[in-house]
């Protein structure tokens, strides 16, 4: 939460598809750059990218096919090429066995991603081969000559992080995607999903509970209750994307911790009450009389263990503030409270807002103040901290960090210290985690306050023809009013936005008081 325009709250990073095997793919029919190539499935040209296409997806691993190619006539369907990679279990038709395609264990860069694997007439899709580096998304199917239309190849089981991914805004042209997490287990295929439609009820309305003129949305979970998780983050596992955040209580506005809540969806409009995933502890960091806020969950990149970050302090936010974690064997499972964060020496991160995210490169906490934690290979602790003066802006300080990246360039957004009052959030790029950062200006039009919230996170909708970065943001109860802030927060409302590219900036330029997000595909549209 806030602390008295000082310290206020945080944002975290977002991986993409912590534990699918599935990558995105491009938007693009052609592709720029070397190593492109094509693929034929079930007699449908599919063209892929090579490592820097400008449409496509970029992959660490090697070729893979979903479920190779049945034909009919007793033909053998051939899986995709590998070197030492796993032969899956293909189908069958007329008797005749079709070989699953297997993914390359240090294949070239640039591998592709196959859409669909198809379905001769009475032929059942053969499933990948097993994980190596590099997952692949299928999505779709094609027609094979004599059969029916596809139903999808079904994804391949365990595979690690997509290292590029693609991008659209509103189904324009690629432009880069974020980075998975890596990630083991099965999950469904890419290309088909729900289509969210995500309306703020606008000023006045009784869809919204939150006066005066609020942004945003009061979304209701499944057994019609108020979604409450705020100043969290999202985590995609498979096709469902988990919500997680403060937990607020309707009888109090002291806004103490009470617990971290969980929400689960297949489309960001519909949401499922997971529980209280890390409860208030009976002493402690997280115990009575203590705030616990900014939660942000990443799957560990070297163990696949889900691994919770917060900060805890004193009612005043100043005194024995530190970044604290949690952990879970599952995405939505009860947390164990593990304790501070620190280094080998004992030295915990003592910081407020905060928080997390996961790539190919490792895993860190972004906290307030422009500090970036690399952390160890289980997650457990931190190894280095860097401070990055450009990251606070033309203000000297920034609160609610989040972190995401997209194709190769990683963003870091957050907000001046403003306590609870909204105010315009701004933005820094870099290569690399560890810097340099480079300022560049405001997310929203200068004086929106970016649309009347404080970032939280953005997470990579990504799907079979692109990627949509979509920013949360909080609006926090009573942010328009200066002289009681912050008070019955479970009635902050979500604002969701979908960010615009141009080249590497960002914005949000008009306030989308509606629109449709296509999980599917990886698009939006008014």
């Amino acid at each position: 939460m806030k602390q008295p325009l000082s310290a206020v709250m945080l944002l975290a990073a977002s991986a993409l598809c912590h534990a699918c095997s599935s990558g995105g793919s491009g938007s693009g029919s052609t592709t720029t750059g070397t190593g492109g190539t094509s693929l034929t499935t079930g007699g449908a040209t599919v063209p892929t990218s090579s490592l820097g296409g400008s449409a496509g997806i970029q992959q660490t691993g090697g070729l893979a096919t979903s479920g190779g190619v049945l034909s009919s006539g007793g033909a053998t369907g051939l899986g995709g090429t590998n070197s030492g990679g796993v032969n899956g279990s293909g189908g069958s038709v007329g008797g005749a066995t079709g070989l699953g395609g297997a993914i390359n264990s240090g294949g070239a860069t640039g591998g592709a991603s196959v859409l669909g694997g198809s379905n001769a007439s009475g032929g059942t899709a053969g499933r990948s081969g097993s994980g190596g580096a590099g997952g692949v998304a299928t999505t779709g199917g094609s027609n094979v000559s004599g059969g029916s239309a596809a139903t999808g190849g079904a994804s391949g089981t365990g595979g690690a992080s997509v290292t590029g991914g693609s991008s659209s805004m509103g189904g324009s042209s690629a432009r880069g995607g974020a980075t998975g997490s890596g990630g083991s287990g099965t999950c469904g295929a890419a290309g088909s999903g729900p289509i969210g439609v995500l309306t703020d009820p606008g000023p006045g309305s009784t869809g919204n509970v939150a006066p005066p003129n609020p942004p945003g949305i009061s979304f209701k979970d499944t057994d019609g209750n108020l979604v409450n998780a705020h100043g969290g983050g999202i985590i995609r596992v498979c096709d469902t994307f988990y919500l997680h955040g403060e937990y607020f209580l309707s009888t109090t506005t002291d806004n103490d911790f009470n617990g971290f809540s969980m929400y689960s969806s297949k489309d960001f409009a519909t949401w499922k009450n997971e529980g209280i995933i890390l409860p208030q502890q009976s002493s402690g960091e997280l115990g009575p009389n203590r705030k616990g806020e900014r939660p942000h969950i990443i799957k560990c990149p070297s163990t696949g263990e889900f691994v919770l970050y917060a900060h805890a302090a004193d009612v005043t936010y100043q005194v024995d503030k530190e970044v604290i974690y949690a952990t879970s064997t599952t995405v939505n499972g009860k947390y164990s409270y593990k304790g501070p964060l620190k280094n080998a020496s004992g030295a915990t991160a003592q910081h407020s807002d905060m928080s997390a995210f996961a790539d190919d490169t490792g895993a860190y906490v972004v906290t307030e103040s422009g500090h970036v934690f690399t952390l160890s290979s289980d997650c457990h602790s931190w190894v280095s901290d860097k401070q990055f003066s450009s990251l606070n802006g033309t203000t000297g300080g920034i609160e609610a960090p989040t972190v995401f990246r997209a194709g190769s360039t990683y963003y870091f957004i957050g907000s001046d210290k403003t306590g609870w009052r909204a105010n315009d959030n701004f933005y820094s790029t870099a290569s690399s985690m560890n810097g340099p950062w480079t300022y560049q200006g405001y997310v929203a039009p200068a004086g929106k306050k970016t649309w009347m919230t404080q970032s939280t996170w953005v997470e990579p909708v990504v799907g079979s023809k692109g990627t949509v970065y979509v920013y949360w943001g909080d609006h926090w109860y009573g942010n328009q009013d200066t002289t009681n802030p912050g008070v019955h927060n479970y009635l902050t409302t979500y604002v969701f936005q979908p960010l615009v590219f141009s080249g590497t900036a960002i914005s949000m330029p008009t306030y989308q008081a509606s629109w449709k997000l296509d999980v599917g595909a990886g698009t939006w549209s008014q």
